[in-house]
C-alpha cells in the first residue's frame, strides 16, 4: 500500500473539543506532507469555516468541503461544484416547512436562514460564522445550492430526519447524518467518496493511492471506497465496522497515530 493523499474529518477527528488542531496532529501532518503525501480536508463544512484550519497547516491543500460539493485550495483554485437540482432545492424547502424543520440552506459560501433561533446561535458560534436572517426569501434561494443542513435535537431525530428524507427524495438527494443534531442533505451523486474520487482524478490518483480517516456517518462512503481508512476510537459501531482500523479519539490525537502507523510507518 503507497498513499499519496490523505483525508482527514474535521470535526470529531482532526479537531479536539475545542475545535483546535491539535500540536501533535499539526506536527504529523506537516512530516507527511515533506514526505511529499498530499493532505486534504474532507469535512461538511462551509469553505470558508474549513480554509483556516489548512492555513493554520501552512499548506496549500485542496479541501473537500459540503460533503464533497466543493472542492477548493486555499489559494482559490476550484477543483470541482455540485449543487442540488433547483426544482429539488425548492421541494426539500418546502418540505422542510411542513415538517416544521429548522434548516440553514448555502449560495456562494454563504450561509442563509428564515430565522435566527437557538440552533442557529450554536451552530454560528461552533464553526465561527455569521450567516443572514432572510425571512421568507430563503425559499428563492434554489440555485447553486450545495447542501442543506437539518439541526435536530437529539441522535434518535436526526436518524429519523435522515431516513425520512431519504425514502421522499429517493435518487433525487441524499441525506446523511454528520454530528447527533445535523442531517446534511446533498445531491444524490455528492459525497466524500465522491469528493475523494474528483480529487484524486484531478491528481493523477488512483482511490488505492488514498487514505481517509473519520468518525461519522457521513464519513462512511468515504472510509469504505478509499484504499486504506481509519475510524476514531470514539465513533459508533456501525461506522467502525467500515474502516480498515480504529485509533484514538480526538482527544488523544488519533489523527497523528493513525499518520505515524499507517502513512510513515514510524514508531510512536
Amino acid at each position: 500500500m503507497s498513499i499519496k493523499l490523505f483525508a482527514t474529518d474535521l470535526d470529531g477527528t482532526l479537531l479536539n473539543k475545542n475545535g483546535e488542531i491539535s500540536p501533535a496532529n499539526k506536527q504529523a501532518i506537516k512530516e507527511m506532507a515533506k514526505e511529499g503525501i498530499i493532505p486534504t480536508i474532507a469535512t461538511g463544512r462551509m469553505y470558508e469555516a474549513s480554509r483556516r484550519f489548512a492555513e493554520q497547516l501552512e499548506l496549500d491543500v485542496p479541501i473537500i468541503t459540503y460533503n464533497g460539493a466543493l472542492i477548493k485550495s486555499v489559494s482559490g483554485k476550484v477543483y470541482f461544484e455540485g449543487f442540488l437540482p433547483p426544482k429539488i432545492v425548492s421541494e426539500i424547502y418546502d418540505y422542510c416547512k411542513e415538517m416544521k424543520y429548522y434548516f440553514q440552506t448555502y449560495q456562494d459560501d454563504k450561509l442563509y436562514y428564515e430565522a435566527y433561533t437557538d440552533k442557529t446561535k450554536g451552530y454560528e458560534e461552533g464553526i465561527n460564522i455569521k450567516g443572514y436572517a432572510i425571512g421568507e426569501k430563503v425559499y428563492k434561494l434554489v440555485d447553486r445550492i450545495p447542501k442543506i443542513l437539518v439541526i435536530t435535537t437529539s441522535n434518535e431525530e436526526s436518524d429519523e430526519v435522515a431516513r425520512l428524507f431519504n425514502e421522499k427524495f429517493s435518487g433525487q438527494a441524499h441525506a446523511a447524518k454528520s454530528q447527533f443534531n445535523y442531517v446534511e442533505i446533498m445531491a444524490p451523486n455528492i459525497s466524500k467518496a465522491s469528493g475523494l474520487h474528483h480529487l484524486a482524478e484531478k491528481l493523477g490518483l488512483g482511490i488505492d493511492e488514498v487514505m481517509a480517516i473519520g468518525d461519522a456517518n457521513n464519513d462512511v462512503p468515504m472510509l469504505k471506497v478509499a484504499g486504506f481508512s481509519a475510524v476514531m476510537g470514539s465513533a459508533k459501531d456501525d461506522v467502525k465496522a467500515c474502516g480498515d482500523v480504529v485509533v484514538g479519539d480526538c482527544e488523544h490525537d488519533g489523527v497523528a497515530e493513525a499518520i505515524y502507523k499507517y502513512v510513515l510507518k514510524k514508531d510512536i
